[in-house]
């Protein structure tokens, strides 16, 4: 495989772009200087994290559908709708946690930014 394609197939992979996304700085390097998109460091990690919570969400709608589904295939089965019900209780709750933890990322943000703007 030549390089140019493990490039792309390692930065496709890893979502390189979604996290670290296009810089202003010469070359693509970031300012570290700062500008008007703040800090370099700030971003990256504030990409990654909405990253992260982005493909929790993916990971609690999916749990929501394999709950349906058992739910449906259980045919009258008590033991195995106990089981959707708990599917169904543990992806409300990981929803939950998921959201708490974008709210609280998105709060950290605007306080080390310092920007003076609202909390939410």
């Amino acid at each position: 495989m030549n390089n140019k394609l493990k490039s792309k197939l390692t930065k496709i992979t890893f979502m390189w772009e979604s996290v670290m996304g296009p810089w202003s700085g010469v070359g693509g390097v970031p300012d570290p200087g700062g500008g008007s998109s703040g800090h370099p460091i700030a971003e990256v990690l504030t990409r990654a994290l909405l990253w992260l919570l982005g493909i929790f969400g993916a990971l609690a709608v999916i749990s929501f559908i394999v709950a349906g589904v058992m739910y449906l295939m259980a045919g009258g089965d008590s033991s195995m709708i106990e089981r959707s019900k708990k599917a169904t209780v543990y992806g409300i709750i990981g929803l939950v946690v998921g959201l708490i933890g974008l709210i609280i990322v998105r709060l950290i943000d605007k306080l080390l930014r310092g920007d003076g703007s609202g909390i939410v």
